[in-house]
């Protein structure tokens, strides 16, 4: 899978830099888009070329100030926090070439952009999760058996663009283990356990 890169996009006479897979961001991101279905998809392909253009320096944007990346930057100064050198593919152990950038960079950015298309108010979500363990209004009452995640070092990202990125985060995100209780001790459950459909002998 070939590298991801940072490149320009005009707006107004004045260039702006997204991660993309070529120097056309637009054109990579109608191909990401033409290839999927949903209301994102569908907004992305009315959409305007500077709008898209927008969506894609947003997306950036939103990716450099929410994630805490491994590594360090390849150039002090440049637009993006990629490239970068020292980096590591957290859920495989490897080292990333220095002065390069994921491909899942690009794909995180094409997606988040398709998002921002449908509602641009999200960038300003904050993203985190909850641990709280009990809901009740007045007779109405929801329990979690399980915590969702939260905490100061959760990345604001939605979900999806989460997931392309969690690799070459710095950060963790705390996720507190969910408990039962009977009369007189708790059990409990480690994450590979209650996610779990299959019962134990």
């Amino acid at each position: 899978m070939a590298d991801a890169i940072v490149t320009t996009v005009t707006i107004s006479t004045i260039d702006y830099y997204v991660y993309a897979l070529t120097a056309d961001p637009v054109a990579d991101a109608d191909a990401f888009w033409g290839a999927r279905l949903g209301e994102a998809a569908t907004a992305w392909a009315a959409a305007s070329d500077d709008d898209k253009k927008k969506a894609l320096v947003m997306a950036s944007d939103w990716i450099d100030r929410s994630t805490d990346w491994t590594g360090t930057v390849t150039v002090e100064g440049q637009p993006r926090d990629w490239p970068r050198d020292g980096a590591t593919n957290q859920c495989t152990g490897e080292s990333i070439t220095d002065g390069t950038v994921p491909y899942a960079l690009a794909e995180a950015t094409f997606w988040l952009a398709g998002e921002i298309i449908v509602d641009p108010s999200i960038v300003d979500s904050s993203g985190e999760g909850s641990n709280i363990k009990k809901v009740e209004a007045g007779s109405a009452k929801v329990t979690y058996f399980s915590s969702t995640q939260g905490g100061a070092t959760d990345t604001r990202l939605p979900t999806t663009a989460n997931d392309y990125l969690k690799c070459f985060s710095a950060s963790s995100t705390s996720i507190i283990a969910p408990s039962g209780s009977g009369d007189d001790e708790d059990s409990h459950f480690c994450e590979d356990d209650w996610r779990r459909s299959e019962g134990f002998s």
